[in-house]
Order: C-alpha cells, then sequence, then structure tokens
C-alpha cells in the first residue's frame, strides 16, 4: 500500500513538472517571437505586430492597442478585427483600472454596446518607467480567459511595453540628434555663401539613391545620419580656402583634403556616431582606388560610395566660387562617364535610375 502512495505521488509530481516545463517552453517560445518580430520597430508597427501575435498564438480575432497620451487620454493605436475602436472609449474605468494596478483583467460576460454578451480582457502595456497603455481582446461568444493564457498575455504586453518604450526614447533621442546635427551644419555652411543648402542636397540625393538600391531600415538610417555629417570636418577648413576663387595650390589642396580626418576627430568621441565614422572618413575615396586614402571597389563602405555619388552631383549643379554650375543633364552624364573609375557601378546605376524617373516628372 505504501509503494503505491509512493508511486501516486511521484506520479503527481512528475504531471505537474511536466507541466510546469510545457509553460516554460510556451513562455521561452513567445518571448523568442516577440524579440525576434519587434526589435528596431516604431510604436505603430510594434502595436500591430502583437495583435498578430496575439491572433497567431492565441485565436483572437478583435482586439485592439489603445495609448496613452501626454495628458494620460486613451487614443486607438492599432486594432484588428470587426471592431470600433471608439467603442472601447465610452466607458474607459475598467481599462484605466488595470492600467493603474498594472495587472490584466478578464471579464467573462459583459454586455456591449449594442446588447451582445461579450468577453473582454484587458492586459496593461507598461514600459521600464511609463504607463503606455492597454490590449484590449475581445470575444464573442464569450468564453473563459485561464490562468496559462493569462499569464502568457502578461508576457507578450510586458515585453511590448519596452519595446514601445525605447522606440519612442530612440525618436526622440534622433530628433534631437538631428536638431543638434542641423545647427552644426547651418554653422560650417554659414562660413561659407557658396555651399548653403549643400548638405540638405546631398542627404535627399543619397537618400534617394539609397532606397532605389534597396537599403533596410537601419541603413537608411545610417546614410541619412551620415550623409548629414560627411562635411563636418570642413570646420577645421579656414574660410578663405573654402570661398577660394580661384584653383587650390598643392598645400592648400592637402588642408581641405584633411577635412575628412578632421571629421573623424570631431566623431570619434561621440559614441552614437562611431558607427558611420568609416563611411564619412571616405566619402572622397574613388571606385579605381585613386582617391583620398586609396581604397578601392567594395573596400569602400557602401554608404561612403552612395555620398560619393550624390556629393558630386550636388557639387556640379550648384555654382562655386572657381566655376559656374552645369545643367543637371550635363552632371548626369559626367557621373555616367566616371562610373568604373570615380563611383561604383551599381550606385550609378541606382542614381540614373532615380534622375531618369524625376527628370520624366519634370521635378527638378
Amino acid at each position: 500500500m505504501k509503494g503505491l502512495e509512493e508511486a501516486n505521488s511521484l506520479k503527481r509530481d512528475l504531471e505537474l513538472t511536466i507541466k510546469a516545463l510545457s509553460e516554460s517552453y510556451e513562455e521561452l517560445s513567445l518571448l523568442y517571437s516577440i524579440t525576434s518580430e519587434l526589435l528596431g520597430l516604431d510604436p505603430d508597427d510594434i502595436s500591430m505586430r502583437v495583435l498578430l501575435l496575439a491572433e497567431r498564438i492565441f485565436g483572437y480575432k478583435k482586439s485592439a492597442i489603445l495609448f496613452l497620451d501626454k495628458a494620460k487620454n486613451l487614443y486607438p493605436k492599432a486594432w484588428r478585427g470587426e471592431l470600433n475602436p471608439e467603442d472601447l472609449l465610452k466607458d474607459k474605468t475598467l481599462i484605466f483600472k488595470a492600467i493603474k494596478d498594472k495587472k490584466t483583467r478578464a471579464f467573462c460576460k459583459l454586455l456591449n454596446g449594442g446588447g451582445e454578451e461579450v468577453s473582454i480582457l484587458i492586459s496593461p502595456i507598461i514600459g521600464k518607467s511609463s504607463e503606455i497603455g492597454a490590449l484590449i481582446v475581445l470575444e464573442s461568444p464569450p468564453k473563459e480567459f485561464f490562468a496559462n493564457e493569462i499569464k502568457l498575455i502578461n508576457t507578450l504586453t510586458s515585453q511590448a511595453g519596452l519595446f514601445i518604450e525605447n522606440s519612442i526614447l530612440y525618436s526622440e533621442f534622433e530628433t534631437l540628434l538631428t536638431g543638434s546635427i542641423n545647427c552644426l551644419i547651418k554653422a560650417l555652411e554659414a562660413s561659407s555663401p557658396w555651399t548653403a543648402g549643400h548638405t540638405e542636397r546631398v542627404v535627399h540625393y543619397a537618400m534617394a539613391i539609397g532606397r532605389e538600391m534597396g537599403l533596410p531600415r537601419d541603413e537608411l538610417e545610417r546614410l541619412k545620419i551620415a550623409s548629414l555629417l560627411h562635411d563636418i570636418g570642413k570646420i577645421g577648413v579656414p574660410e578663405y580656402l573654402l570661398n577660394k576663387p580661384g584653383k587650390l595650390d598643392e598645400e592648400e589642396r592637402l588642408i581641405v583634403k584633411g577635412h575628412t580626418q578632421k571629421a573623424e576627430e570631431i566623431l570619434l568621441p561621440l559614441k552614437y556616431c562611431s558607427n558611420i565614422i568609416e563611411e564619412i572618413k571616405h566619402h572622397h575615396e574613388r571606385w579605381d582606388g585613386q582617391g583620398f586614402f586609396g581604397l578601392r571597389g567594395e573596400e569602400i563602405p557602401l554608404i561612403a560610395r552612395i555620398i560619393a555619388v550624390a556629393d558630386a552631383f550636388d557639387a556640379m549643379t550648384t555654382d562655386r566660387p572657381y566655376r559656374k554650375r552645369l545643367s543637371f543633364e550635363d552632371a548626369v552624364e559626367e557621373i555616367e562617364r566616371s562610373s568604373g573609375a570615380q563611383f561604383d557601378p551599381e550606385v550609378v546605376k541606382a542614381f540614373l535610375r532615380w534622375f531618369s524617373r524625376q527628370h520624366q516628372a519634370s521635378l527638378f
């Protein structure tokens, strides 16, 4: 008898262990899905991806994510299924209570605005230091939300909160960084009337080429910052050289040439610029290896190769103290002639495709 009791006890322990391991596996699997699918997205995309994950994993057909604005008012951020997210805002008491308590709440039978019985689940989305909003799930006909299901939903919304908060903070930092960079660029361009607006145009051309080449979002962001800062080293070049109407002598040419090295010195202490220094430093390299530092072909970072074409196109199509501007058509022909010598042929092809479309649309 005693042996039977011990066997039953061991069986129960084994069943509990299997159940615990199963639940742990589900949670780890969900964490992996969240990390792989939400990393690097903006708040809008994160919100929609969370709803898609909830549908895929739990089968929820009607769901929404509500965000809190700065005044702590709720507004719809994303939704799926046949529901009007505005209807969720008619009685916000339960939602605010869930957010305040930082606790998921489930109600098996409630009447919606149309008098229909539904089940509702409200899971707060909380960041490390801020309240983001809530995930709302509606089930009709009503169903019960089980403990393990709620546990996994908590995992989903808690991780979503961290990703959304980080994305918002990154966006705010990026806005601050871009503003600071623009101030530096305006100060630089103020020293030479010949280069006013140059940086803005180079960014425009470089981003157009990058998109034409199908660069991923993170590479486009790097391209944008590198384009903004590509001439930052000219802060160390005397104004009289930037505005000299005649040809530079060898000594002067070496001073101007040093602006790429100067950019490295300026940006090196800034951690957030560490991944674009090489691109800025080498934007005057040539595909044939005859540039500033002797890099050739694909030894030159791709972003630097794109900036090289954008920079040259703007330089040729604007007046400079030493020459008059070329027409857009003549500048394009010059870039095409320099393909394979000064410029990366693939970058030139992308530039030509983009220019052709813009030219046909008479946007220049």
